[in-house]
């Protein structure tokens, strides 16, 4: 519905039919087949009635049941593919087909059946497009003019009620047409409304959390470097228990500071004002640093980091956030791997790009969560995770980092056997 007429009357006549999923359609379909089945239905019960005494009945029941022989196979036995507004359109001609025949043989224009022209003129005007809606009408005006010399009596009788019939269509038209399509304008000027609210409200959010969480860095690196501080100078004066206290408070620093990392990352890139500056880097060096942050936590989990390649490759990157990509990714490997276990960092090249694998054999991730692995503040719950801290931005800021360096970034992975996080960058040729 992007590209809507504006208002006034050609605007609403010229915007209905624009139905912007298929799904309407679908559901569009379903309630023709309803509709199709009330309508023979009720036309059966009506030449049962005295005007339908001399009706040619066993044609009319013959046409009945080609008509319901028609609505099983066009609505249940083809291909559900075949669907949207060209199937629409080529049953409403078939349906109008159906109508004339039925026209003809209960007393042509001078009948009471006419009026299932104008049942199906409803349909068309809402649902078809312009050029379909005009050949659509010009066809059953036609049918109708034809009926005219078809039916018994005065030519200049039936020609005068064939002239009013298809004036009857073209009212018809217009005014479903014009309601129809500004009901669509209305609704569109409604969800712009909306649309622009959320944004308002989107970039207020946005503001609201660069703001709070670049207020709140200061102090956090302060309160991190106060703790450092203690630590190195003042560390024999503590009582043990004193220690352990400094220590936790320390560990929830760390943490304060990478949530406030992320979000900061992340208000970043949805304002759209993220920098990237890319340039080409050595892999080995950049990866070793980032194993070299993560060695103590790892050490204490009796966990091993390996490096495994040897080979001198290349890449263009940026070279704080690949950090950031590496620290997240093998920082996750150690949390969600149990103790004895191995990380293992490796790098190859493939074809244009260098692709970074990050493999632990730890718990592993279902199946079912692993396409959910990217999504802001998602974390795989269960009995074995609950005990891991975290808060389901990481994964999200380096997908988003990977993207805006030319990358791709994955997950192979299955419960027990586990997890392999792999990324790749633009690989730059020596």
């Amino acid at each position: 519905m992007e590209n809507l007429p504006k208002g006034g009357i050609l605007g609403s006549f010229l915007v209905a039919g624009q139905i912007e999923s298929k799904d309407k359609y679908q559901r569009f379909e379903r309630l023709s087949e309803i509709f199709t089945w009330i309508a023979i239905v009720i036309g059966l019960i009506l030449i049962q009635l005295p005007f339908g005494q001399n009706l040619n009945k066993p044609t009319i029941y013959a046409l009945a049941a080609a008509v319901g022989a028609f609505i099983i196979v066009w609505y249940h036995l083809l291909p559900k593919r075949f669907s949207g507004q060209s199937k629409r359109f080529v049953y409403n001609l078939i349906t109008i087909v159906f109508v004339t025949i039925l026209v003809h043989l209960t007393n042509g224009v001078q009948g009471y059946a006419m009026f299932f022209y104008f049942l199906i003129m409803i349909s068309v005007a809402i649902t078809m497009s312009t050029v379909q809606t005009i050949v659509a009408v010009l066809f059953s005006i036609s049918l109708i003019i034809t009926e005219a010399y078809l039916t018994k009596g005065p030519l200049e009788t039936n020609l005068s009620l064939a002239a009013l019939h298809s004036w009857g269509v073209l009212l018809i038209v217009f005014f479903s047409r014009f309601n129809a399509g500004e009901a669509l304008l209305i609704k569109k000027r409604e969800e712009d409304i909306i649309l622009d609210k959320e944004k308002s409200m989107g970039r207020l959010k946005n503001e609201f959390v660069y703001i709070i969480s670049h207020e709140l860095k200061q102090p956090t690196t302060a309160i991190k470097g106060y703790i450092e501080s203690i630590k190195s100078k003042s560390s024999n004066l503590l009582t043990s228990e004193a220690k352990e206290v400094l220590n936790l408070t320390s560990a929830n620093s760390e943490r304060l500071d990478k949530l406030l990392d992320d979000l900061l990352d992340i208000s970043q890139i949805e304002r759209g004002s993220l920098r990237i500056n890319m340039m080409d880097v050595s892999l080995r060096p950049i990866i070793g640093e980032a194993i070299s942050t993560l060695f103590i936590e790892a050490k204490q989990k009796n966990i091993s980091l390996i490096q495994k390649s040897t080979e001198e490759i290349a890449a263009k990157a940026d070279v704080d956030r690949l950090k950031e990509i590496l620290t997240n990714l093998i920082g996750n490997a150690v949390k969600y791997t149990p103790e004895g276990g191995k990380v293992v960092v490796d790098v190859s090249k493939e074809g244009e790009f260098a692709k970074i694998y990050v493999a632990d054999n730890g718990i592993g991730i279902p199946e079912e969560n692993q396409k959910h692995l990217f999504e802001k503040f998602y974390r795989v719950e269960n009995d074995q995770t609950k005990a891991v801290k975290g808060n389901g931005l990481g994964l999200f800021v380096a997908k988003q980092l990977v993207e805006r360096m030319g990358g791709q970034i994955g997950v192979i992975s299955k419960p027990g056997g586990g997890t392999t996080f792999y990324f790749t960058l633009p690989r730059y040729r020596w």
